[in-house]
């Protein structure tokens, strides 16, 4: 069973880096159920979440670095990278996660609990922000699948070409995030691609990679709804 608590951080704590660091991919095969695939450094894992905020049921099965790889092609919506700092405090150990693009600048910081009544009874540093425990759109699963978190900004393809996105307009008909979008290149050409496509991941040279990777964004987010 997982207990934890979850909170926004507007505030970076001092000396970040003197903390434990892991470097995080993750993407997901199904939401309902959540089916989570999580590669960090040279280790992989699935994992399966039940339904729940607070408190939830939670198994995980290590996968070789083979098998990670393949199955975070295969994930639908946003593959998340984050970095997670491991910061002692008060007895626990506080997750912080720094989000990178589509979902930076978002930080988050999870702290879990043997009981409920110990996480009732927790009380955050002042560097905390927001409580979002109860927030369903701060779980990772959810935000894997907000495919209108692509900022206006300048990208690169896997293959190497870059490129503008100007914003992100809704299909007349069926209402899909579409990304409109300048090369940067030749005759500078506008196109339009939908936005699930834009933010998949692709294998290239035996590695996981994204198919658009942001390199300069205008600090915006960009909703079509």
């Amino acid at each position: 069973m997982e207990i934890e608590r979850k909170f926004l951080v507007r505030q970076l704590p001092a000396e970040l880096e003197d903390y434990p660091k892991r470097h995080i991919q993750q993407g997901y095969l199904s939401t309902d159920p959540v089916l989570r695939v999580r590669q960090s450094g040279g280790e992989g894992w699935l994992t399966y979440k039940g339904p729940g905020l607070l408190a939830r049921e939670e198994r995980e099965f290590p996968l070789n670095g083979d098998a990670c790889r393949r199955l975070l092609a295969k994930t639908d919506g946003t593959v998340i990278v984050k970095d997670r700092y491991q910061i002692p405090y008060s007895g626990y150990t506080i997750e912080l996660d720094v989000f990178a693009p589509p979902l930076a600048p978002l930080v988050l910081a999870e702290v879990e609990f043997p009981t409920e009544a110990e996480a009732a009874d927790f009380q955050p540093p002042e560097w905390f922000g927001e409580e979002v425990t109860y927030d369903p759109a701060y779980t990772n699963a959810a935000m894997s699948r907000k495919e209108t978190l692509i900022r206006p900004g300048h990208y690169r393809h896997f293959k190497g070409g870059e490129y503008e996105v100007l914003y992100v307009a809704a299909h007349s008909e069926t209402q899909e995030p579409m990304v409109v979008y300048r090369a940067l290149y030749g005759e500078r050409d506008v196109w339009v691609r939908p936005a699930a496509m834009w933010n998949e991941t692709v294998e290239r040279d035996g590695r996981t990679c994204r198919r658009f990777t942001c390199i300069e964004d205008s600090g915006d987010m960009v909703d079509p709804v």
